[in-house]
């Protein structure tokens, strides 16, 4: 619904998942905020994935502002796979190698262990544009997805007792290395810079999770389940190819830049009963997070400019410069919650549900909110919802305590220029207008219903309206008076604040169609359309630019559309799917670019070559969609014409059509 990757919580099996170490703090979709990362969980392991749509603050509390994302795991009744995949870009490059190995072993009484491995080899794409500073104008920069490789596993284990109790565990890691470029630094006389480099900036994440849990019955009514989830992320930055202007002929071309670090460990006891028209569930949660920043080595960040009072000169190694001592940090909080559901059934038609929380955080104070939810069934075909809640989110640790100086490019002047992020409390914040963050408050109402035409034909009509107020948001850069230049080493600098209230509104509508054909063949069609307007409607605090604004209201499609197709006819199965984006801007100082509607085409076509084996061709983006290039704007960096001409919210990308060959055998 068009709202932060930090404004909606993700579950696996029902337990919290922590949050990545990285905050993003460039100019990009979703900027200042932390995402949970869904790629680290194997496709293969995952069974099916549920939404709920409403505000669930009051629920699961902090992080469900918008909803929750609960993925399931797989469970019983499956049969041991492997697979391969190997595929590459309709432009040539991009070449993806993918091997799969999903292996399950039933335990007593339907009790089981699941094991699922993936190693996925992806070569980088090319789409960047010609680098005009240079004579000839030619390719140098690096603009597409990077060269990765990424290893995945996953577990998931349930041991049934003849009791009745039940001991699980589910538990992920994934290790991910991955090269992408800065951009083409040409030679430099006044930067003391004779030769022209690229320089590679190199992540290696490692992020890992731990669920364990017991659960049983203390009547025929009534249920337990004491759990524990503990999540770690790892993001450490290495830089190649790359030197640190400052130090001049001294300095390496390699550097180690240090790591961000987020681990999370949450304690759940749940209860519930029911009984004849009665449901009633709670629970208590303690959770513990720990957020911490290292440094890299010293050449990574040293200035030696500094100490001769020359600012201008771009400091730290070239692309990405390292964390320094100044931004260590090691910050830690705890919170507990209470929290009670219940389900009543007023009549035959008529159900309420009542819920509430109680969070209270060591650092950021204590929070009470509330959900109300009736569902009405009009007609045994027809039923009516609404639900209203308020809800919160605790700012993050890393929007507390995150900072980093580096050179960017700054994309009104085209120039290098040495900005940093710093913490609220640091001076320079101060300085500026800095005040000690808040918690984020909302308010969620969504009505609906759903139509069941007939056993085979569904309908589902939301219209829903979340208000955040106090929402964080990261400043734009706040130029520096040279007084602060010289004393802080930065031409321009941000920080996080509580900046606006925020309005989303808009609308769901699904259709889902199961049909049986007579030649024992099978279809499905869904249609999904989302329509979602977001405003700032109250800028409480100095943002900063334009930019923002059009980042939150346009940044992303207002509308999406999608048409999925599978047919199943004895040994083959074919799914087509077609998606539409909607119109989306982006703006570059004062001026906003606007960014046409488009179509994407995916496509699965498998055979059954024997009972146990099947190879199937397909496809993302068949056609080859791209999408258009600034439409008015010329550039060396970023423009029609420059290294990078398309924008970076393209909410499809722009490494155009892949298509790839599979194969998997059971056993």
């Amino acid at each position: 619904r068009g709202m932060s990757p930090d404004q909606v919580l993700v579950l696996i099996n029902g337990k919290r998942v922590h949050t990545s170490s990285l905050l993003h703090v460039n100019g990009v979709i979703g900027r200042g905020s932390s995402h949970v990362d869904l790629d680290a969980i194997a496709l293969s392991s995952i069974e099916r994935v549920e939404v709920m749509r409403d505000g669930a603050a009051a629920q699961y509390g902090s992080d469900a502002i918008s909803g929750v994302i609960n993925v399931k795991l797989k469970g019983m009744g499956h049969s041991n796979v492997m697979s391969g995949q190997y595929g590459r870009r309709a432009a040539g490059d991009g070449e993806r190698v993918q091997a799969d190995a999903f292996i399950t072993s039933p335990l007593s009484y339907d009790g089981f262990v699941n094991i699922t491995m993936q190693a996925i080899g992806q070569d980088s794409t090319q789409r960047a544009g010609l680098d005009n500073r240079l004579n000839p104008p030619r390719l140098e920069t690096h603009v597409g997805t990077p060269q990765s490789k990424n290893y995945k596993a996953v577990l998931n284990a349930e041991i049934l007792q003849n009791d009745g109790l039940n001991v699980y565990s589910n538990a992920f890691v994934n290790y991910r290395d991955s090269k992408a470029s800065a951009f083409y630094r040409p030679a430099d006389v006044n930067l003391s810079n004779p030769n022209s480099f690229l320089p590679i900036v190199n992540a290696k994440i490692l992020d890992y999770a731990l669920s364990v849990g017991l659960k049983g019955n203390v009547d025929d009514e009534t249920t337990w389940d004491l759990s524990n989830s503990y999540g770690f992320n790892n993001f450490h930055y290495y830089v190649s190819d790359s030197v640190n202007y400052t130090l001049g002929a001294s300095s390496p071309t390699s550097f180690d830049n240090g790591s961000l670090e987020f681990i999370q460990n949450t304690t759940n006891l749940d209860f519930k009963k029911s009984a004849d028209s009665l449901k009633i569930a709670g629970g208590l949660e303690f959770r513990y997070e720990n957020y911490s920043i290292n440094a890299g080595d010293e050449a990574s960040y040293f200035d030696a400019s500094s100490l001769k009072g020359l600012t201008s000169t771009p400091a730290g190694s070239q692309g990405f410069a390292g964390f320094s001592p100044d931004n260590e940090v090691d910050e830690s909080r705890t919170s507990y919650a209470l929290y009670v559901d219940s389900v009543v059934a007023l009549s035959e038609k008529l159900q309420l549900e009542v819920l509430a929380r109680y969070e209270e955080y060591s650092d950021f104070g204590e929070s009470t909110n509330a959900k109300f939810a009736l569902s009405y069934k009009l007609n045994p075909k027809t039923s009516l919802r609404m639900s209203g809640s308020t809800g919160f989110r605790a700012p993050s640790l890393a929007q507390s305590y995150y900072s980093q100086t580096s050179s960017f490019v700054n994309s009104s002047t085209g120039a290098l220029a040495r900005e940093g992020t710093f913490k609220v409390n640091h001076a320079l914040s101060q300085e500026l207008g800095a005040e000690s963050l808040k918690s984020e408050r909302s308010k969620n109402l969504s009505v609906g219903g759903v139509y069941q035409a007939t056993k085979n034909l569904s309908f589902m009509l939301d219209f829903f309206y979340i208000e955040v107020n106090d929402r964080i948001m990261l400043t734009q850069e706040i130029l520096t008076t040279t007084a602060q230049e010289l004393l802080y080493g930065v031409s321009a600098a941000r920080y996080f604040t509580n900046a606006a209230q925020t309005r989303t509104k808009g609308v769901d509508i699904r259709t889902d169609y199961h049909y049986s054909l007579k030649n024992s063949s099978q279809l499905d069609f869904n249609f999904w359309f989302n329509y979602t307007d977001n405003k700032i409607s109250d800028s409480q605090k100095d943002i900063g630019t334009y930019v923002e604004k059009v980042r939150v209201e346009d940044g992303q499609p207002k509308s999406s559309l999608r048409f999925l197709t599978n047919y199943e006819v004895k040994k083959f199965n074919a799914a087509i799917n077609m998606s539409r984006f909607g119109e989306y801007s982006q703006a570059i100082g004062e001026q906003t670019y606007k960014f046409d509607a488009e179509y994407t085409v995916d496509l699965d076509i498998s055979y059954k070559l024997t009972k146990d084996a099947t190879i199937a061709i397909g496809g993302t983006n068949i056609f080859d969609a791209t999408p258009n290039k600034w439409d008015g704007l010329s550039g060396d960096f970023y423009g029609s014409n420059g290294i990078k001409p398309y924008s970076r919210y393209s909410p499809f990308g722009y490494s155009g059509a892949y298509y790839y060959l599979r194969a998997s055998m059971e056993f």
